[in-house]
């Protein structure tokens, strides 16, 4: 690092206070928040869910609701206030100067249009001068810079042809297309496995080392913070409680609620002793499994095959894809299982054909010596209200116009087993137990964050007291701190009401710590599967060693 003078921040936040107007008194939401963000770094913004992580990054891009109102502070950019701006002026920032990632990839793309379209569209909105043609080609250089394979040929694709981490490489590659000085990155990772995540990570760190742009990245994922941030600001209710390097923060940190931050994440056993563990640990031990008397769930031999329509069926190139080929998966009463694989592995494909909501092109669903025909959707195979799902994207799965206390009342009343001879579990205690506050119950989901949506969704599969939960990266939205408690209530409710559950999820640590055994899905085949511990541990599988080398080291031991 070079001596000289100190170069002016490129942006700089100095006592930012907001604050949200309600019906009954007005709550605070930042007090006193100031930071500043060089050209060229990457700034992490920590804390639990609920900190005002996502609050800030919102008021610097302007987009708070009209709810939400200054009561103190200043925002500049290159030195110069915002709020002393034009109104034209200020548009013209966001877009340009200052762009977004956001959390939910899904919802940031316009379903309407192909992925290529929507970059060259910000391409020409960012710059007037442009044509379509050279605006096209821009559009095209940048989903290969994002690492979008054959981005000649998936520029026609729609958002729903792309796996969830291509998605989110499109969402980056649009956020560049304004050739912008910052980019805010709200949770950009939170859903991706630990491969994806490490690219993303990567692509992010590589484009503000060759461009000189800056990002604020929004996270709760200490992993992330590890490998890429320069500096750290640590939040809590509102406030700043701590702001240092990166390396400062995570071997040094001075304030306890950031040590607990970093006591709390998981971290990933690799163990050297073999006692215990089975001579044969291939993905054919699936099929073995699945034979046995012992198992209340087998899902057999269960494909799914897509059919590619649209264009290229007009110019004759329908072909088939498959999302999942001959998988066999095989789970004991009341046990966690896992299922870990890279995007578009088919980890959700196979949930959503357990649960009743995809059709199978093949293969069949055994639950308790029940056989279920999977090439039939849900409601007339009969599956749904056996089989609850959590899915990954809370924001989707809770009705808007529902309060949170009316869809846990009704998940009690109709998702309830009647030869229950207890009555389903009370939706206050089951609020208490998820670290919720009873007033949320009159609240509805767009006044909660994403991690408290995240606990209502668990809430509710809960409260249904089914015979199998199929969770869907049930906690890729938490924080640390929450994660772990969500954890422990999923072990403990598990065992109290002897239900089976698939975790599906990229955290291995998390697997690990949750989930008996575990089985590896890529390309839609079982790759591996054994005991937790033995395929982290000792698996010779070299995909199971790439996931695990793909996860911080910092964090592994």
């Amino acid at each position: 690092m070079t001596n000289g003078p100190k170069k002016p921040p490129l942006l700089r936040v100095t006592n930012l206070g907001l604050r949200r107007l309600s019906t009954s008194e007005p709550m605070t939401i930042l007090s006193d928040v100031s930071f500043e963000l060089g050209r060229g770094e990457i700034l992490g913004i920590i804390g639990e869910s609920g900190a005002g992580k996502s609050t800030l990054g919102n008021a610097v891009l302007g987009l708070l609701p009209s709810e939400f109102q200054r009561i103190s502070g200043m925002i500049e950019l290159d030195g110069k206030s915002i709020d002393s701006m034009e109104a034209d002026e200020r548009d013209t920032l966001r877009g340009r100067r200052i762009s977004a990632i956001f959390q939910d990839h899904t919802a940031s793309l316009d379903p309407l249009m192909t992925v290529g379209a929507q970059v060259q569209e910000t391409i020409l909105a960012a710059d007037g001068c442009v044509t379509r043609r050279e605006a096209r080609t821009r559009a095209v250089e940048l989903l290969a810079r994002v690492g979008i394979p054959d981005p000649q040929d998936r520029y026609g694709n729609y958002p729903h042809q792309f796996s969830g981490g291509q998605r989110q490489r499109a969402v980056i590659a649009i956020a560049l297309a304004g050739s912008p000085d910052i980019i805010i990155a709200d949770e950009p990772t939170s859903a991706l496995d630990a491969t994806v995540q490490k690219q993303i990570l990567k692509l992010l760190r590589s484009l503000v080392d060759e461009t000189g742009i800056s990002i604020i990245l929004v996270t709760h994922d200490m992993g992330v913070v590890s490998e890429i941030t320069d500096r750290v600001l640590v939040m809590r209710n509102g406030q700043v409680v701590e702001q240092d390097r990166a390396q400062l923060i995570l071997d040094r940190p001075t304030n306890d609620y950031t040590r607990s931050l970093l006591a709390a994440v998981p971290r990933l056993r690799i163990s050297t002793a073999m006692e215990g563990v089975p001579a044969n640990n291939t993905a054919t031990v699936s099929q073995e499994a699945a034979k046995g008397g012992n198992m209340f769930l087998v899902a057999a031999d269960v494909s799914k095959a897509f059919s590619t329509q649209g264009l290229s069926r007009m110019f004759g190139k329908n072909r088939v894809k498959f999302a999942l080929r001959d998988v066999t998966i095989a789970l004991p009463p009341g046990a966690i299982t896992g299922i870990v694989g890279e995007s578009g592995s088919g980890k959700t494909t196979i949930g959503r054909i357990i649960a009743g909501l995809d059709t199978a092109s093949a293969g069949t669903v055994t639950i308790a010596g029940n056989k279920f025909d999977v090439s039939k959707a849900g409601r007339r195979n009969g599956l749904l209200g056996r089989v609850q799902m959590i899915f990954q994207d809370p924001a989707v799965s809770l009705n808007p116009r529902m309060t949170i206390g009316e869809t846990l009342r009704e998940s009690v009343r109709f998702g309830a087993d009647p030869r229950l001879e207890k009555g389903p579990a009370d939706v206050e205690t089951m609020m208490d137990r998820l670290g919720l506050p009873r007033s949320f119950l009159t609240r509805h989901p767009h006044q909660l964050s994403g991690g408290q949506k995240q606990r209502v969704c668990i809430a509710r599969a809960l409260l249904a007291r089914p015979q199998i939960i199929v969770a869907d990266e049930p906690t890729s939205a938490l924080d640390v701190s929450v994660q772990a408690e969500i954890v422990k209530l999923l072990k403990d409710t598990i065992a109290e009401q002897n239900i089976t559950m698939i975790f599906i999820s990229h955290d291995l640590a998390v697997v690990q710590q949750l989930c008996s055994s575990v089985y590896i899905f890529k390309d839609g085949r079982v790759e591996d599967f054994g005991p937790s511990d033995f395929v982290f541990s000792h698996s010779p599988n070299p995909y199971t060693r790439a996931l695990i080398a793909a996860r911080p080291a910092r964090f592994i031991g």
